[in-house]
């Protein structure tokens, strides 16, 4: 009776050994399995899931995955080409476009600045000439927005004087904050220089300053303070009471602020989140009364 009780014993014994070994192969299999198929989460990564084990039910799922992979990455790759050409079809266009329209352009402010035509026919293209500039916005927008969502379009960083750069364009703003009586407030900290793409700096500032341009009722301002390892560039504008805004939607493609005056495309604040995602700096809005403000945060 004890010999037949030590066996069964010895016998539960091993099969429980079998059994909890198989459990912790069966775990580390299913931890390997996992891991691979967080590797297929990445579009670019071709490799098949693999698995260790002879188990029927994993392996049957790891071939159903690896078609399923197979099909979305050939899916990804048409849907890559297709947009690359719809962007390089759209950026032809946008070029083709612009070049006309900078030539007629010129002309009519020829024409505007020669003085010959009569007070109701020089309204007339005052008025065309608004309307040409507004287009030919709108098609340098989707020019660039074009290139951006393309990502074709390399950086080139170099060592920039900010506090520079941001006064000179500040200066640029003269004309239409005197034309219009706008109050200016700047607070530019000197000698701050940042390795930067200066292309992509230009038109954020632009982009800012243009955005200002349309919809500052009486007060714009901008400063340029460094915050412990970051730097912050702040443009702020008051706005009419007339201009309804959603904050949490300005720097979506082709939002508008709720203005029956203005013009606008609706890509400029956009395109400012595009550049700055790209150059890892971070972006944001904020809206307090009449003020709106936009802040950005770059490495110093």
């Amino acid at each position: 009776m004890e010999k037949i009780y030590l066996v069964l014993t010895v016998f539960f014994t091993l099969t429980s050994i079998v059994l909890v070994w198989r459990l912790i192969l069966r775990r580390r299999e299913m931890s390997r399995f996992a891991r691979e198929l967080k590797k297929q989460k990445n579009p670019d990564y071709a490799q098949p899931v693999k698995v260790s084990s002879y188990s029927k039910d994993i392996t049957d799922v790891a071939a159903v995955l690896n078609e399923l992979s197979d099909i979305r990455r050939s899916e990804h790759i048409e849907y890559e080409r297709a947009m690359q050409e719809l962007s390089n079809v759209i950026s032809g266009i946008s070029h083709d476009f612009r070049t006309p329209l900078t030539a007629s352009l010129g002309y009519l402010q020829m024409i505007e600045r020669s003085g010959e035509l009569s007070q109701r026919n020089a309204d007339y293209l005052s008025i065309i000439i608004s309307k040409s500039l507004f287009l030919k916005e709108l098609s340098d927008e989707f020019f660039m927005l074009t290139k951006l969502e393309s990502g074709n379009e390399e950086l080139h960083s170099e060592n920039v004087n900010l506090s520079n750069v941001l006064t000179e364009a500040i200066l640029k703003q003269h004309e239409w904050t005197e034309q219009r009586g706008i109050a200016a407030e700047f607070d530019i900290t000197d000698g701050i220089t940042v390795t930067t793409d200066a292309y992509c700096l230009s038109r954020i500032l632009n982009n800012l300053f243009s955005n200002a341009e349309k919809y500052t009722k009486d007060k714009f301002g901008v400063s340029l303070k460094k915050d412990g390892d970051k730097v912050i560039i702040r443009v702020f504008n008051t706005l009419d009471d007339e201009v309804h805004m959603d904050i949490n939607k300005v720097f979506e493609p082709f939002y508008r602020l709720d203005s029956r005056t203005k013009d606008g495309s609706g890509l400029g604040l956009y395109i400012v989140k595009l550049l700055c995602d790209r150059l890892g700096w971070t972006v944001k809005a904020a809206i307090d009364g009449n003020i709106f403000s936009v802040e950005i945060a770059l490495p110093f």
